[in-house]
């Protein structure tokens, strides 16, 4: 009889291994996707924000920078209790007893460390990182050549296109001497806002990212561009907003 139960609790033993390993791989997989996934909405919050600096900074005539390229740390959410908030426990499940096998102990703290690996991930897919010294030095930039950009877009000389980048329009709305000058502010302009979004994807732990950035700001600029800039259609034809 005693053997019997010796070869039971064997059996439940191997199970509760075999289930509990199911769970891990499980836990991983769903990790890994949302690594993977590009968070649209936090994109989009993202462009709005920067394209309406921008287009501020433009109308002032004036640029922002903050001190030494950096940017305000964020100030920590409080809780209800007035701390910082915290990230959420692990469920009881995942913290198993010191005495309980060492299976149990081993695949608690295996699940534990997914749980706050899949936590975490979660909650930096909700917003994008926009405060590296990477990103806050081409957002500087771009302010700086946006205020020397308004004239031309303003006049119709340039415009936005589709693809999140500037073109010219019409050169002959500008000045002969303002017309030189037009082709290396679009080249730079251009090259900032490229290092632009290339900036954010790196921060972001995703290079390969800047495509989808890109296009994400390329509906920001056209959407929040001021009345009488002109941009391109999906189509390719320049319209006037």
């Amino acid at each position: 009889m005693e053997n019997r139960l010796k070869t039971v609790r064997r059996l439940a033993q191997s199970v509760t291994r075999s289930l509990l390993g199911l769970a891990m791989v499980a836990l991983l997989s769903a990790c890994v996707t949302v690594n993977i996934y590009f968070p649209a909405a936090a994109a989009q919050k993202l462009a709005d924000q920067v394209v309406e600096q921008v287009y501020r900074a433009a109308e002032k005539g004036k640029v922002e920078v903050h001190e030494k390229g950096t940017a305000p740390a964020a100030p920590a959410t409080p809780s209800a209790s007035g701390r910082s908030a915290a990230a959420p426990a692990p469920s009881a499940w995942l913290r198993p007893s010191p005495a309980a096998p060492w299976w149990e102990r081993g695949a608690g703290a295996l699940a534990n460390t997914v749980f706050t690996s899949f936590s975490g991930t979660a909650r930096a897919a909700a917003d994008l990182n926009a405060s590296s010294p990477g990103v806050v030095a081409a957002r500087a930039e771009l302010e700086s050549l946006a205020a020397q950009m308004q004239p031309y877009f303003v006049s119709g000389a340039v415009g936005y296109t589709n693809a999140g980048l500037v073109a010219v329009h019409d050169a002959d709305a500008v000045s002969l001497a303002q017309r030189a000058a037009l082709p290396g502010l679009v080249a730079s302009y251009n090259r900032a806002l490229g290092n632009l979004y290339q900036q954010i994807a790196d921060a972001n732990g995703h290079p390969e990212w800047k495509a989808q950035i890109q296009e994400t700001f390329a509906q920001a600029w056209i959407r929040k561009a001021p009345p009488g800039y002109w941009y391109q259609t999906a189509g390719g034809a320049w319209q006037r907003k």
